[in-house]
């Protein structure tokens, strides 16, 4: 079976991209093989664009382990290959695993991310839901640390018994930005850059310090969030705001 598939990437996170609405292709029956190919394994995961009865289309996001979950630099991606494809729609909506998101189109793209209310707090470490579950925990140099031995204590954790987490360690670079890494479950391995794991960060920053940042520097590239905060540490209006690109297109055999 031949499969057709796009390459793109957001700030360093790379992605396999399969469009299911001019091909058909069931996400559900080509999983188990497509993640045995080289270049899947190699990617940060698998987005499949499908047609979709209620908003402009639907996405699905597989981890290259073949688990599912919601992808920030991934929905980047998507938008802008839906709106390169769509005579360059600025205003697009989509679902993703039964949530709406909203995304618009510009010299950038913008995706608005659902609300935040809750948190837990551990100390200087934090867990807040972004999309995806993440834990965040705020060091002086993220560099000096192992970031795998970091990711493998915190799973550990009594927290995480009953769920898994991606794990985000954060420096303030006192230049209106912070710098994070992120060791993504999933993947199981330090990806260079992830985006609900920016949001997050951008979130707990703002708790941890009561300043707000613009810029998200990790070693993939930069992304921006922005949102806004009531007196009850509700958070609305949140956007992760990127520019992916597309890198190449090619044949998949199954």
């Amino acid at each position: 079976m031949k499969i057709n598939f796009f390459k793109y990437q957001s700030s360093g996170n790379n992605f396999i991209l399969i469009d299911c609405i001019n091909q058909k292709i069931y996400p559900n029956k080509v999983i188990s093989s497509l993640v045995k190919d080289p270049l899947v394994i190699k990617s940060d995961g698998i987005l499949f664009v499908q047609k979709s009865k209620m908003y402009d289309f639907d996405l699905t996001f597989f981890n290259p382990d073949g688990s599912k979950g919601f992808c920030g630099n991934g929905s980047l991606c998507s938008l802008h290959y839906f709106s390169e494809m769509n005579m360059n729609c600025k205003v697009l909506s989509f679902s993703s695993f039964g949530k709406e998101y909203l995304g618009k189109i510009n010299n950038e793209i913008s995706l608005k991310i659902n609300d935040i209310s809750t948190f837990e707090c551990f100390g200087d470490e934090y867990f807040i839901n972004s999309g995806a579950p993440h834990h965040i925990k705020f060091v002086d140099d993220p560099n000096y640390f192992d970031l795998k031995f970091e990711a493998d204590r915190v799973r550990k954790m009594d927290f995480y018994l009953n769920g898994d987490c991606n794990v985000n360690l954060v420096s303030n670079l006192d230049n209106d930005s912070i710098y994070v890494r992120t060791f993504e479950k999933g993947v199981e391995r330090e990806t260079l850059s992830c985006g609900t794991g920016a949001v997050a960060s951008t979130i707990a920053f703002y708790l941890y310090k009561k300043l707000s940042i613009q810029k998200v520097i990790s070693k993939g590239g930069e992304l921006k969030v922005s949102f806004n905060k009531s007196k009850l540490n509700h958070f609305s209006d949140i956007y992760l705001i990127g520019s992916p690109s597309k890198e190449f297109s090619g044949v998949i055999l199954i």
